[in-house]
């Protein structure tokens, strides 16, 4: 079915993947220790129109993260997620939805620069790579 037929489905179908995703990750960061809250922000898509979505706030002492839905599809993506150090929307951190599940893009330690996030090494999203990123996160915070 094509998106013009049924973009309320396609809307739908979306926004199941992100409550999906902000509900394990609000999992995994509180067992990180990090206090989180659920919040509503909006988007605008050329082709599903103006919609709320779900986002997460995490916080551990005082660094803020942001996980931000971006887009509902992207070229080879089923769907961009944006993990920002807030204020500042720094130290950016990204998911894109594939075949194979959600894979986090960061720039980690270590690895190659890249011109672009997308660029950057990936890993399948798990807890482990979320604790990962939140901690280098913390620490450029502090720094």
């Amino acid at each position: 079915m094509s998106i013009a037929s049924d973009p309320t489905q396609v809307r739908d179908d979306w926004l199941r993947r992100l409550s999906q995703l902000i509900d394990q990750v609000q999992i995994w960061s509180e067992d990180l220790g990090w206090a989180t809250r659920k919040i509503e922000v909006s988007l605008d898509d050329s082709e599903l129109g103006s919609y709320k979505a779900p986002a997460l706030l995490m916080q551990e002492g005082s660094v803020r993260v942001l996980l931000e839905p971006i887009a509902r599809s992207a070229p080879g993506a089923n769907g961009v997620v944006d993990l920002y150090l807030m204020p500042a929307y720094d130290d950016i951190a990204s998911l894109y939805l594939g075949s194979d599940g959600w894979r986090l893009h960061y720039m980690f330690p270590g690895t190659p620069s890249t011109a672009t996030i997308r660029d950057a090494d990936s890993k399948p999203l798990a807890k482990e790579t979320l604790a990962e990123v939140l901690c280098e996160m913390k620490k450029n915070a502090v720094e």
